[in-house]
């Protein structure tokens, strides 16, 4: 949990599901990192996002489901997730981060209804 006590910044921070910790060494207040996300559940890094995010399409599927098909369902989960995340990032640099194809990717977008981003616009990352 964090120890804040202004809106927004700590002494550290720490996700509630695998324990790692986000703070400066001298004490000083940060930010709340920007990958992070606090919800009702508490306050998870993106790694753990990342895995809440593939856990619930997990959870979807049936339990007699073949590991292929779990296998296909958590990839989806992680392509859409990064792709709802950071949908002004160009589809090479998504796959890239999720290990993935940039037609996995591309598909995710259209999936969810979201445009490509525009390869003018878009900075190399």
């Amino acid at each position: 949990m964090s120890t804040a006590t202004a809106p927004g910044t700590a002494k550290k921070w720490t996700c509630n599901q695998c324990g790692v910790s986000i703070g400066r060494m001298d004490g000083q207040r940060v930010d709340f990192p920007e990958t992070w996300d606090r919800n009702d559940d508490g306050i998870f890094c993106l790694n753990c996002r990342r895995d809440r995010a593939a856990q619930a399409a997990l959870e979807s599927a049936p339990d007699d489901s073949p590991i292929e098909v779990r296998a296909k369902l958590r990839r989806a989960a992680l392509i859409e997730f990064e792709v709802s995340r950071r949908p002004d990032h160009g589809d090479g640099a998504i796959a890239k981060a999720c290990r993935s194809s940039v037609s996995a990717v591309a598909a995710a977008r259209q999936r969810l209804g979201l445009p490509a981003p525009d390869p003018q616009t878009t900075k190399r990352r």
